[in-house]
């Protein structure tokens, strides 16, 4: 691909710190001699743990964040992305196009509340379900959010890791029901726009019936990968020796080690920012 086809094609803009799955796979392939202890194992098993390899990979060692952006409903509600699997932060966006982040407030319910009849015995439909009513969730306390004036654990000079932020964050307040898919947030954010950050699993695609050419791994984590494959098809066969099953294991994570401090990489400007200023005294 000619470079003026790569600036010109905004779907191409930093694919090339990607490999694809089917090329892991090949590669897989390829690289296994006629008296590897992995050589006749099937396609379909090794693209089982290749699978699985990319969702440890995209949980620990990448850490990929993913994000959307949508505007809050009359509802107060937004649905969860469907590769959605655990959040980093949730913000709302103003028109400076900067992030407010929130608090999680767990005084929020999230209960389904069920019908009952006048001696409180719950009702049942003809299939023998418990019938649900609507949602019944509480807005109360969002005063603060716009006040500014609540700073009771901020402020406090002791360390409470257990202290509700959302009495403290003057941004607003949401609670994630991961049963039901949804975020309810408090009244305070009303007919804002709301950032969802999350991590995925990298292997959802929205293609069906083509996804080893869609699912996509960073490159400086090919090799561990192609270990991690190698390590699960022999860990548990009982033809293969001892110590090359340990030999394999040490070469997995010695790989998915070297990875993770690649994606990693620490940097000495950013470490400056973090430190500038923390030899001043404070008066």
């Amino acid at each position: 691909m000619a470079s003026i086809d790569y600036y010109e094609d905004s779907s191409q803009w930093g694919q090339y710190q990607y490999t694809t799955l089917e090329d892991i796979i090949n590669n897989y392939l390829m690289s296994r001699d006629g008296d590897d202890y992995s050589a006749m194992t099937p396609r379909f098993k090794i693209l089982y743990q290749a699978m699985r390899g990319l969702r440890e990979f995209y949980y620990d060692v990448l850490q990929e964040v993913k994000a959307t952006s949508l505007e809050l409903s009359p509802s107060l509600t937004i649905t969860l992305p469907p590769d959605f699997v655990n959040y980093v932060r949730i913000s709302w966006l103003d028109d400076d196009g900067i992030l407010h982040p929130m608090a999680m407030d767990n005084r929020m319910s999230i209960a389904k509340e069920y019908l009952q009849d006048h001696n409180y015995n719950i009702l049942f439909d003809n299939d023998g379900n418990p019938l649900i009513g609507s949602d019944n969730l509480s807005s109360s306390g969002d005063s603060m959010s716009s006040s500014g004036s609540s700073c009771n654990n901020l402020c406090s000079p002791s360390f409470l890791p257990n202290a509700d932020m959302s009495k403290s964050f003057t941004n607003g307040k949401y609670k994630i029901d991961k049963s039901r898919g949804i975020i309810s947030f408090g009244s305070a954010v009303e007919g804002k726009e709301i950032v969802l950050e999350y991590i995925s699993d990298g292997i959802f695609t929205g293609f069906e019936g083509r996804p080893e050419q869609d699912i996509r791994i960073h490159k400086f984590a090919e090799s561990a990968v192609l270990d991690y494959i190698y390590y699960q098809l022999i860990k548990n066969r009982r033809n293969v020796p001892y110590n090359e099953k340990m030999r394999a294991k040490k070469e997995y994570y010695n790989s998915r080690r070297v990875s993770k401090m690649r994606i990693n990489t620490i940097r000495k400007s950013e470490l400056l920012q973090v430190f500038k200023g923390n030899s001043k005294w404070i008066k």
